[in-house]
């Protein structure tokens, strides 16, 4: 999910920030997001699957259930951990151009 953020795909993160409860529609939504997620690294950046995504998923998905907050923390997350990679790489790029 920090992928799609450090790439600026908000779309998927910002479905599942707007999760309430685990009534099928949001159900449905946070499905839905973690979905395009995948599907955009499969497609944008061609790299194999890690082992264990499919139970990885699952599992998420049964948290949601469980506990509808964990996919806002999941979504901010992924933002917080994209923002800070952002700001390693501009202090890379400003430490190799000698400031």
């Amino acid at each position: 999910m920090a992928r799609l953020a450090r790439d600026k795909v908000y779309g998927p993160l910002d479905m599942l920030s707007r999760v309430e409860d685990n009534d099928e529609f949001y159900m449905k939504m946070a499905r839905e997001a973690l979905y395009s997620a995948l599907r955009y690294v499969s497609t944008e950046k061609g790299e194999p699957p890690r082992p264990g995504l499919e139970d990885s998923i699952r599992g998420t998905l049964a948290i949601i259930r469980k506990k509808p907050y964990f996919a806002k923390e999941v979504a901010l997350r992924a933002l917080a951990r994209a923002m800070s990679s952002r700001e390693k790489e501009g202090e890379e790029k400003r430490e190799g151009q000698g400031e």
